[in-house]
């Protein structure tokens, strides 16, 4: 019997070893990982992540480009420097936001940790009392506990009694052990978080340094300039203001759209009279400023003013007043999410009357603005843009052949 005792407590001691060596393996593994990261991050040189902005910057699709001839060379250098700098300036912005929310994620981890670590240390010293009370009985056994008992009943109860106190014993180990794997695993995912961190943090200092470089070589280019270069130099900015706080007015009307309405797909309609035609294409190169080329976010639909401009398909206005960033008179409706959950907006810009207000709804073929010349713009027409949660493509994907 006193083997039984014997082998009972080598049993737990076993137990309690395996799992305290296993969570000291892993945390001094973690630890490895996080210095080979850290050895990785400053081994990264400049020139690197600066190569790494300037293949991005390669990649973008709707950069601004400059004529040659028509703009000096100090303009054009100007402009393209203000392009890398407005885009080294996003860049770092995504790097400190992505910063700040592992920063929180860390911390989140870190309270998880603690409280996964007090759990675990709980059900360790229930399990290490335990090992002490079975050793100071002695002599004393569960069998020895039964053959005691004074009647048929006694037995019973006894064995019920010893029946729970062995499933008790077995069922703090398993919990223990759950215990430590949930240590584990917040502790793994902690120590990869904090890598990471360090990652964004390298990061957004070497971004740092890149643009603070290219703000120099920008103000040393201004700083250069005619007079009526100085002057081309600021009608250009002020044009690109005008495009970039534009676009961010129509992703928030159309971020801001909360009506849960269903696109019914199909073909939309051609926004104004049949007899009209394109007049300038989706991606055609326009000259809004001497010397400046864009791409173009929608079509030209060249008419008359008064002439009716149709809602392409069923929906809600959410637009419908005079915009001063160049589209004069501008209406947008929200169709709704399609069938892969991506939201389709139309948009309909430089009309000569608005004639619905925000939150009317319309039916397709449903008059929404007369034709003009309001805004930027040369002569009536209507310019017709397709967005796809927010992002402008050709509106040809959804107006029919004719």
């Amino acid at each position: 019997m006193k083997n039984k005792i014997v082998s009972t407590v080598i049993m737990l001691i076993v137990a309690i070893l395996i799992l305290s060596s296993s969570l000291h393996f892993v945390r001094a593994e973690d630890n490895t990982i996080s210095n080979n990261t850290t050895n990785t991050v400053n081994t990264l040189s400049l020139n690197e992540q600066k190569e790494q902005v300037e293949q991005e910057l390669e990649k973008a699709e709707e950069q601004l480009t400059y004529v040659q001839g028509e703009l000096s060379d100090a303009v054009i250098q100007i402009q393209k420097l203000d392009d890398r700098i407005q885009e080294y300036q996003k860049q770092l912005d995504e790097v400190n936001a992505t910063y700040q929310e592992l920063q929180e994620k860390v911390k989140k981890s870190e309270e998880e940790l603690a409280i996964a670590q007090a759990g675990y240390d709980k059900k360790m010293k229930l399990l290490q009392d335990r090992l002490v009370a079975i050793y100071k009985n002695g002599e004393t056994t569960y069998l020895d506990v039964l053959l005691n008992s004074k009647s048929i009943i006694d037995f019973v109860s006894k064995y019920f009694v010893v029946e729970k106190i062995v499933e008790y014993d077995s069922k703090a180990i398993e919990q223990l052990a759950e215990k430590k794997q949930e240590v584990e695993k917040i502790n793994k995912q902690l120590e990869e978080d904090k890598a990471k961190m360090k990652l964004a943090k390298v990061e957004a200092e070497k971004q740092t340094v890149v643009l603070t470089n290219t703000k120099t070589v920008h103000e040393n280019y201004k700083n250069s300039l005619s007079e009526s270069e100085k002057q081309i130099t600021a009608e250009i900015e002020n044009y690109k203001k005008q495009q970039e706080e534009l676009e961010n007015l129509i992703r928030y009307t159309i971020d801001g759209s909360t009506y849960e309405l269903k696109y019914s797909g199909g073909v939309m309609i051609w926004p104004t009279l049949e007899s009209s035609y394109i007049t300038s294409p989706y991606g055609s190169r326009l000259h809004p400023i001497q010397g400046v080329i864009k791409n173009h976010d929608g079509i030209d639909i060249g008419g008359n003013t008064g002439d009716p401009v149709y809602a392409a398909a069923d929906g809600i206005v959410i637009y419908s007043t005079f915009n001063t960033g160049g589209y004069g008179n501008m209406v947008m409706i929200d169709h709704g999410l399609n069938e892969e959950g991506v939201k389709i907006v139309t948009l309909y810009a430089h009309g000569n009357k608005l004639l619905k207000n925000v939150g009317d709804t319309v039916k397709q073929g449903d008059i929404v603005m007369e034709m003009g010349s309001t805004g930027n713009s040369t002569g009536p027409h209507v310019h017709f843009e397709v967005r796809e949660n927010g992002t402008h493509v050709d509106p040809k994907n959804y107006l029919s052949a004719n």
